[in-house]
């Protein structure tokens, strides 16, 4: 039996980003599902500080995936996407666990308080994760 071809990096890529954004996807569906529904924003407890912590936390680290995947560098002349994912899967990696790193702790403050305001970070996550998606990056 010949071996077979190594995968292409850019199909490697795709595969982890939809990985990660099918995480992101379930467990947010298994916290919804598996937690209290819901409660009206009015019988809700005031937690300026788990809000504003939460705000902060994935303000810093959004800009930061923004700033990384502005530096990337599109593929030169000459140069094919394959090559151009073996440079740069590391850092395409780095910015989209920059963009989980808030939609899980999102949803894990969703999973422990049942407040709904705290799936802004999750949802605002998975707005990010299209927008860096793997053709994304290599076109820019």
């Amino acid at each position: 039996m010949p071996p077979a071809a190594p995968v292409s990096p850019a199909i490697t890529a795709r595969i982890i980003h939809a990985a990660l954004m099918v995480g992101v996807v379930l467990f947010w569906a298994v916290s919804w599902f598996a937690g209290a529904t819901s409660r009206p924003v009015d019988t809700l407890p005031n937690r300026r500080i788990l809000h504003l912590g939460l705000f902060l936390v994935s303000a810093v680290l959004f800009a930061a995936a923004a700033y990384n995947a502005a530096r990337l560098a599109p593929p030169g002349v000459g140069t094919s996407q394959d090559d151009w994912w073996r440079a740069n899967l590391g850092r395409a990696i780095g910015i989209w666990t920059l963009v989980e790193a808030p939609a899980i702790l999102g949803t894990v403050a969703y999973l422990l308080t049942h407040d709904f305001r705290a799936l802004l970070a999750p949802f605002t996550g998975l707005l990010f994760f299209v927008n860096y998606r793997p053709s994304r990056l290599v076109e820019d």
